[in-house]
């Protein structure tokens, strides 16, 4: 139960983080991002490395690979004042390291847009339960208990609530882990044109070779409470019982601030699939 911790963090983080900027969304894939800049929370790590290949990536792992009852969080440290009466979308890689046999498979991890930050409940709380009521996340979840949704599915939560607003069945199983490609995901907003801070949100993931599967939802940002207020955003997750790690990660052919070693074979197999993915685009 990390929820009391996080939110003794959260409101010394928030005066620290840089001012918010007028910016309809962030390409994360495209980058360029240093992770290592972002403020982490829990069990998230952030580091760079180059392995030689002419490339330096910047990683951010939320729950490390080979260890259970983790729950971490990272969100940029800028805030975005968005405009919900227009359209916005955010891009990003993530992965799933694990280790040889996993097992069960580790809760799972979101994308969060939240009026402050910090870490929320472990388990099947995704890291994001708990987190302010004015927030939504578009969550990749890997566990199910009974009368859930079977996982692997993708959802839309809000309000620091991990009950669905919105949900997908992939139906990927096991299959979700994939050592060699990392997944693209994206969440985008459309207005409803009526000037009314309302829209229909769309949250998707892609990968080269298992498929796109996507999940919408309305949703009423003036409800929400964050119309007028910086957004912050970033990633939560948590493993749970298992042991997958959850991570993104950037890549690209110029260096980023204080490079270095990391020996995790498995993030950097992810790294490749973000070359798969651009080489696809």
């Amino acid at each position: 139960m990390r929820l009391p911790a996080a939110l003794l963090h959260t409101l010394f983080a928030t005066t620290v983080l840089l001012p918010a900027q007028a910016q309809q969304g962030v390409n994360l894939s495209t980058g360029p991002v240093d992770y290592t800049s972002w403020t982490r929370f829990g069990d998230a790590q952030a580091h760079n490395f180059t392995p030689g290949n002419g490339f330096t990536y910047s990683v951010l792992d939320l729950t490390l690979s080979g260890s259970g009852g983790q729950a971490g969080a990272g969100f940029a440290p800028a805030a975005l004042l968005l405009d919900f009466n227009l359209a916005f979308r955010f891009d990003f890689n993530w992965y799933i390291p694990t280790v040889a046999n996993p097992g069960l498979r580790g809760d799972g991890l979101t994308f969060t847009l939240s009026s402050a930050i910090g870490v929320g409940i472990g388990g099947s709380g995704l890291g994001y339960q708990g987190l302010p009521a004015s927030s939504l996340a578009f969550a990749i979840d890997t566990f199910n208990f009974d009368l859930e949704p079977v996982s692997p599915s993708v959802q839309i939560l809000s309000g620091g609530n991990i009950t669905p607003v919105a949900v997908t069945e992939t139906g990927l199983g096991d299959t979700i882990r994939d050592p060699n490609f990392q997944w693209f995901g994206h969440l985008a907003y459309t207005p409803s044109g009526l000037g009314d801070n309302t829209g229909q949100l769309v949250g998707s993931i892609d990968h080269l070779n298992l498929g796109s599967f996507s999940v919408q939802a309305g949703v009423d940002f003036a409800a929400l409470g964050l119309v007028g207020t910086p957004v912050f955003y970033g990633f939560t997750a948590s493993n749970g019982a298992a042991t997958d790690g959850h991570a993104t990660s950037w890549g690209a052919a110029v260096p980023v601030p204080e490079p270095q070693s990391y020996a995790l074979l498995l993030a950097g197999l992810g790294a490749l699939g973000l070359l798969a993915r651009r080489r696809r685009a």
